[in-house]
């Protein structure tokens, strides 16, 4: 099984499985022969209805018929996975689905401590999907209630506070980048509020292969030369065995001093033992990321092994 957690959310797929389409809110997970598993969710206010994310589905898919299914209409297995996900907070509302031939089985999940939204389904091309599919669902989890946020993608996991806001990503071959931000004031902002303004970024990256990118090179060199958030020329670097460090301004002045816009950085980049592959975790802003909160994301941030991916 491999385990994905993507903003606030998590499942454990088969092996085989592997995301075919990321967004900041959704997910579609898909096997050799086509997709398998799809995933969107969002955050809600106030009261919460079943039955009008049923019709915005319907809506959403007009070829298809949509419909709430009944309880003798579930698979054992799946009525199983729904009372475990009862048991952590979440309530279901199972939905059956057909098109063109196609068959599909889902739920409509609502969290009320925390405000989740989200809406699953799976593609079942045989009886023998029904069990997988059921397994995969009882695995669900809500990661928004913590202090920090576990995401995992792509054979790399790594956890950040709960008050940072997915920002921006990028999954290309030889460069992974998933960036955080965090408003100076702390609060978590709308859509439209992340990335703007006074805050803090916060960068994750994985750049491969390291034997080939360092070759002829250091790895302080190169992180100057590559980074997006490369350590200024005026900050200093630490440097150790396959690893290096920095800490400081990378734009200030009096003036800015004054207005409380300096910009201050810090980051580290090293190579993991096994993987071949350089790590790299920034924070640029106007605020200041403390120094024992970034060891702990620093420390984290890690290249899942292929046998458990």
């Amino acid at each position: 099984m491999a385990d994905f957690a993507w903003n606030g959310i998590g499942l454990a797929a088969p092996s085989g499985w592997e995301p075919t389409a990321i967004e900041r809110d959704g997910l579609l997970l898909a096997d050799s022969l086509g997709p398998v598993c799809e995933l969107k969710w969002n955050r809600v206010r106030g009261s919460f209805s079943f039955d009008k994310h049923l019709r915005k589905l319907t809506r959403g898919n007009k070829n298809a018929a949509v419909r709430a299914a009944d309880p003798d209409e579930i698979p054992a297995a799946w009525a199983e996975a729904v009372d475990r996900l009862a048991e952590s907070g979440l309530r279901a509302r199972s939905f059956l689905w057909r098109s063109d031939g196609n068959r599909g089985l889902g739920a409509a999940l609502h969290h009320p401590g925390t405000g989740l939204a989200c809406l699953i389904q799976f593609f079942i091309r045989t009886g023998d999907d029904e069990p997988a599919a059921a397994g995969v669902l009882s695995t669900l989890r809500d990661f928004s209630g913590g202090k920090t946020v576990p995401w995992a993608m792509f054979g790399l996991a790594a956890r950040v506070p709960a008050d940072f806001v997915l920002d921006t990503f990028s999954f290309r071959p030889g460069h992974y980048r998933v960036a955080w931000w965090r408003p100076a004031s702390g609060k978590r902002g709308g859509r439209a509020d992340t990335g703007k303004g006074p805050g803090l970024r916060l960068d994750f990256e994985r750049f491969a292969p390291a034997s080939v990118l360092l070759k002829g090179t250091t790895l302080e060199a190169w992180c100057r030369d590559r980074l997006a958030h490369a350590p200024p020329k005026t900050v200093a670097v630490d440097n150790g065995p396959g690893r290096v460090d920095w800490r400081g301004a990378a734009k200030t002045s009096m003036l800015r001093k004054v207005l409380r816009r300096e910009i201050l950085t810090c980051g580290r980049a090293w190579t993991p033992d096994a993987g071949n592959a350089v790590l790299a975790v920034t924070a640029e802003g106007t605020v200041s990321l403390a120094e024992a909160t970034f060891n702990d994301i620093c420390g984290s941030f890690t290249l899942v092994p292929e046998e458990t991916a």
